[in-house]
């Protein structure tokens, strides 16, 4: 069993849509049994999972503010609503409000919360426009520690391995000593998802390589600081349809690793892992 915890439909109804069709062929062909829609859109997700089964969960967004609680007793009431996601610059935004208490509130209703670009030094790719988005910063980063330090019943995900650009050597000091403080906190997972989008090898335009030994020194850094309890797998689909990592191009890199590491610890990696992250709904007899 393989749950995609990250991917995205876009326009759906036009004629550019990226749909659950679209996803359903790839993911059948690639072993993917269930998925978490990442959406900001949150009831458009809710309203799309509703007819498609292979969706087990949905992260939306709730903005934290005066409108919190009452968004996300609304949403809670739907068992496929899992959790939001914040960027990292929204975490400093709100951190002189109500961030922490909507975070108390968050956990209260078990549910978890997914960081996008938070880390300083987030790489999406040499044609990216971070403008929208930003690329992280030291603030984001302090803000999402002192999330786990007040709020230590609220799982944390940090989404696309938080951003860092894959060279084929081993890590950075400054990257180790990141993820080694995020290690430090036990409800801090982290996503390996979007990984080709990460190389920093293609050039504008190209595909990323899908050879296992340029990721490796990558994946046993985290490996070795996260362990087999704390990484887990999402393919990015469609954003990572640029690099070439159409899902099954990504399984190609992360099957073989992790199946090196045993069936328990590849099991977690693509599934059970999540389950005990997300507490997503199986609705289908393969995501039992």
């Amino acid at each position: 069993m393989i749950i995609d915890t990250h991917q995205h439909f876009w326009n759906v109804g036009l004629p550019w849509e990226k749909s659950p069709d679209d996803y359903r062929v790839l993911a059948s062909s690639s072993g993917v049994t269930g998925t978490i829609l990442r959406l900001w859109e949150t009831q458009l997700a809710l309203d799309l999972a509703a007819e498609e089964p292979l969706i087990v969960g949905v992260c939306g967004q709730i903005k934290s503010g005066p409108g919190f609680e009452a968004e996300l007793e609304k949403f809670a009431a739907n068992p496929l609503f899992r959790g939001i996601c914040y960027l990292g610059r929204e975490l400093v935004d709100a951190e002189k409000g109500s961030l922490f208490s909507d975070m108390e509130k968050l956990a209260a209703k078990d549910l978890e919360l997914d960081l996008l670009r938070v880390c300083p030094g987030f790489f999406g790719g040499p044609k990216r426009n971070h403008g929208l988005y930003g690329l992280g910063s030291e603030k984001g980063m302090e803000c999402m520690f002192k999330i786990a330090e007040r709020v230590p019943k609220l799982r944390i995900v940090v989404e696309h391995i938080g951003g860092m650009a894959i060279d084929g050597k081993p890590i950075s000091k400054n990257w180790e000593d990141m993820f080694k403080k995020m290690a430090a906190y036990p409800q801090i997972y982290v996503k390996v998802s979007g990984l080709m989008g990460r190389a920093t090898t293609r050039g504008k335009g190209e595909r990323a390589t899908e050879v296992l030994s340029f990721y490796r020194p990558t994946l046993d850094a985290l490996w070795e600081i996260f362990g087999e309890d704390r990484l887990f797998y999402g393919s990015d689909w469609p954003v990572s349809e640029h690099v070439g990592d159409f899902i099954v191009n990504g399984l190609r890199i992360v099957t073989p690793y992790f199946a090196e590491k045993g069936e328990e610890a590849s099991t977690k990696f693509f599934w059970k892992n999540s389950k005990k992250i997300y507490k997503w709904v199986a609705r289908l007899p393969s995501q039992r």
